[in-house]
């Protein structure tokens, strides 16, 4: 089964939960690379990233229970604009550009004195800027069940809903969150996307990041030959980054590292064809390059 086909019909998620209100900017650029088709073959064609996200969190309601679970209520609204400079690369194969926004509403609640229930209900445009219709539309739900293992260890299992592929399809989804504090941070959090890192904080403004795997995801509705079908994208890099904290709440991230995998699929958006993709020995992508991005954080 390939993960990037799965990772795809749920990047329409923001399944995340703040305890605090919060807002990011960030910008990224990946280098040009050459680009493979479905055969693993390179085709003669190229291209670079460029994308800008932003985003803000803020929390509709908030309560500590007992035994320190959290119930609470929040809003999110994240929006993504990507570009693309392709050369020798069909656009019915891969837009020249993307945005891709989502509203969504999240509820945690505890159900138990082991167990939480996190559910999420959004929607957005996921589209080429020039190409929004009514059908770039993309609407999305869930619910994941959370076991509270340990202070520092939750995981869960729940299903997710998106009508990426025209009918609603649903897909289980998996929940990981285990993290180390102190002066040596450890995360692993695995969700609607995925992140393994490790930290050493070095005093109270300023801390290095190795970034083990970050996984993440771009998606637009496209119309070829009459015919609606859905571009995809799935990232997957590691990096360092250097946290630079400016306040009590607003910090300043820098990273850079390797892209290493960059796909850039096109298919029908029905369920038979969802399904035939996981036939494939390979994706259509890019070959590993460099990357850079910048990134600001305010909490509120």
């Amino acid at each position: 089964m390939k993960i990037s086909a799965i990772i795809l019909t749920l990047c329409v998620f923001t399944l995340t939960i703040e305890t605090q209100g919060q807002v990011y900017l960030k910008s990224e650029y990946a280098s040009f690379s050459s680009f493979k088709d479905e055969n693993n073959q390179k085709t003669g064609g190229s291209g670079d990233m460029f994308k800008v996200s932003g985003g803000c969190t803020l929390p509709l309601s908030f309560k500590e229970e007992e035994n320190n679970r959290i119930k609470m209520w929040e809003v999110s609204l994240d929006a993504t604009y990507a570009k693309y400079n392709n050369k020798n690369i069909p656009t019915f194969m891969h837009p020249d550009n993307i945005i891709n926004t989502t509203l969504s509403i999240s509820h945690l609640r505890p159900i138990g004195r082991k167990w939480s229930m996190l559910g999420v209900l959004g929607g957005g445009i996921y589209s080429d800027p020039s190409q929004i219709k009514a059908k770039s539309i993309l609407g999305s739900g869930g619910i994941v069940f959370i076991c509270h293992i340990s202070d520092n260890l939750d995981v869960g299992i729940g299903i997710g809903v998106s009508n990426s592929y025209g009918i609603p399809l649903g897909l289980p989804m998996g929940y990981l969150n285990w993290h180390i504090d102190g002066k040596y941070e450890v995360k692993v959090n695995m969700l609607e996307a995925a992140e393994l890192s490790a930290a050493v904080v070095f005093n109270d403004w300023f801390k290095i990041r190795l970034i083990g795997l970050e996984v993440d995801g771009m998606s637009a509705v496209m119309d070829v030959e009459g015919k609606s079908k859905i571009f995809g994208s799935v990232s997957i890099k590691s990096g360092l980054q250097a946290d630079f904290k400016m306040g009590k709440t607003s910090s300043i991230q820098l990273i850079g590292g390797g892209l290493w995998n960059r796909t850039a699929c096109v298919i029908n958006r029905n369920i038979k064809d969802y399904f035939k993709w996981f036939g494939r020995e390979f994706d259509p992508g890019f070959q590993p390059v460099m990357y850079f991005q910048v990134g600001y954080k305010l909490g509120f």
